[in-house]
């Protein structure tokens, strides 16, 4: 097993880090064929997801989102694309995001 791990602060509070955290989850759903479960909670959510050869959580809270992925053996030779792709699709969404609250205030 190979793990991947993607921690990334914000200042997005945790009502637009929900929002998108379930738009990268319907996006990469879609795409990577992935199951996926949502828990909302008081002061964080929790997504479980998984397919064959993946499993994972992310974490929303108010001001970090914590994506823990764990590869099988199979999926372990992908493992720097996949790091690649986790933090170019998820660091770009929360950037936007970033940037247009910035540029709101």
């Amino acid at each position: 097993m190979s793990d991947v791990t993607f921690q990334q602060s914000h200042t997005l509070g945790l009502d637009k880090a929900r929002e998108l955290a379930q738009k990268w989850v319907d996006t990469s759903a879609s795409q990577l064929g992935l199951t996926c479960q949502h828990q909302q909670g008081a002061d964080q959510d929790t997504i479980t997801f998984e397919r064959m050869g993946v499993k994972g959580t992310m974490k929303v809270t108010g001001t970090e989102f914590d994506l823990s992925i764990k590869l099988g053996m199979m999926m372990s030779a992908l493992k720097p694309m996949i790091e690649a792709e986790v933090a170019k699709s998820l660091g770009r969404l929360i950037e936007k995001s970033q940037n247009r609250a910035e540029g709101q205030a």
